[in-house]
């Protein structure tokens, strides 16, 4: 999940990379006074939101990619999922009137990732964590001490947001710092108990990151049937036509076929109705993910919405069966270690050794000085 939201979000910001400005700069028809004002009124949160600048606005963007990036290795994975929040709340809650379902997705799994452990595997934590590193280093202070200079930037603009969250970042940029005190004795009852409290918030937010997704498809799948389209099998047919479909010879094929058509709209409805009663068996519910995947496939195809599908797709992965990942796992570990083997005996090999010499040789002279 940590992998897939970080993702999406970079994929964005790259792709908007050449009209950044107009969306989230000065160039753009909604003015920075137009902004602040909907922010002051929301209550949200933006850093956007302290100056008008075309430079501050690129900052503000850089800021967001390079926490996309760090939240996608797992580098400081805590420390990066604050930023990760900071970004994407800064440059959502700015240009809000362009927000749609996508970013309502990618923010709320924002969230939930500063409540999370996702750093404990497939990660540069977890990979120095198995070597043995235990300090944050110097790297780790850097970034605890810039993200308390941009909390309080942020608590210092027109745009500070709601207090509850205000309150909710200081005290994850507080408690690592706390944590990291205690965890320098391991052996101290503190330690066992911040592990403990850890392991206590990961489970309950993973809870309700999983309540999430079954809200998710079952009102989705309710509205749907609330309209003639839907029930008629006809919606999928004028969905391909409201976007200009990057394969028209595609689109035109699917929609030429009236039976296609009404497979799709019943089975799209079907899927996210029964999608809450899928997860009651291991093996629908893998049936159901399978499902889920290919139709949001199809809407980034026909519809040209990569960026919702992976939105959606990211928050889908919290209901992956574990085993397969470990298993996955396994075996990209076992496959690193077979490599670093195969390079340290290429080095080995290439290694000048020096020849023993024969018993009975005589030794040759020193020369004197």
């Amino acid at each position: 999940m940590r992998i897939g939201v970080a993702a999406a979000w970079l994929v964005s910001l790259v792709c908007e990379w050449p009209v950044r400005e107009g969306i989230y700069g000065p160039d753009g028809p909604w003015a920075w006074p137009m902004a602040g004002e909907v922010i002051r009124s929301l209550h949200s949160f933006s850093l956007l939101s302290l100056t008008p600048g075309p430079g501050f606005s690129l900052c503000v963007h850089l800021v967001a990619a390079a926490a996309a990036v760090q939240l996608l290795l797992g580098w400081h994975t805590r420390t990066a999922a604050v930023f990760f929040l900071l970004g994407v709340l800064s440059l959502q809650n700015y240009a809000w009137p362009l927000g749609y379902g996508a970013d309502t997705a990618v923010r709320l799994t924002a969230l939930y990732l500063v409540a999370v452990r996702s750093g404990r595997a497939w990660s540069l934590d977890a990979y120095l964590a198995g070597r043995g590193r235990k300090s944050p280093g110097v790297a780790g202070v850097v970034l605890w001490v810039v993200l308390g200079g941009l909390l309080a930037a942020g608590a210092a603009g027109p745009g500070a947001g709601r207090l509850r969250l205000q309150i909710a970042l200081w005290l994850v940029w507080a408690g690592q710092a706390w944590a990291w005190w205690v965890r320098r004795r391991p052996d101290a009852g503190g330690a066992r108990g911040l592990e403990a409290l850890a392991n206590a918030v990961h489970n309950a937010v993973v809870v309700v990151m999983m309540c999430q997704v079954v809200v998710l498809y079952y009102t989705a799948g309710m509205s749907k049937l609330a309209e003639a389209t839907w029930r008629q099998g006809t919606a999928v047919y004028y969905a391909l036509h409201v976007t200009t479909s990057p394969w028209p010879s595609l689109t035109a094929l699917i929609c030429s076929s009236s039976v296609l058509v009404a497979a799709l709209t019943w089975g799209t409805v079907v899927l996210q109705v029964s999608f809450p009663f899928a997860l009651l068996h291991p093996r629908t519910k893998n049936w159901a993910l399978i499902a889920t995947f290919f139709e949001h496939c199809g809407i980034a195809l026909l519809m040209a919405l990569w960026y919702f599908s992976l939105a959606v797709l990211a928050a889908d992965a919290i209901w992956l069966p574990t085993g397969p990942l470990r298993r996955l796992g396994g075996r990209l570990r076992t496959q690193r270690e077979r490599a670093s083997a195969y390079v340290r005996e290429a080095h080995a090999d290439a290694a000048p050794v020096s020849s023993p010499r024969p018993p009975g040789a005589l030794t040759p002279p020193r020369r004197k000085a």
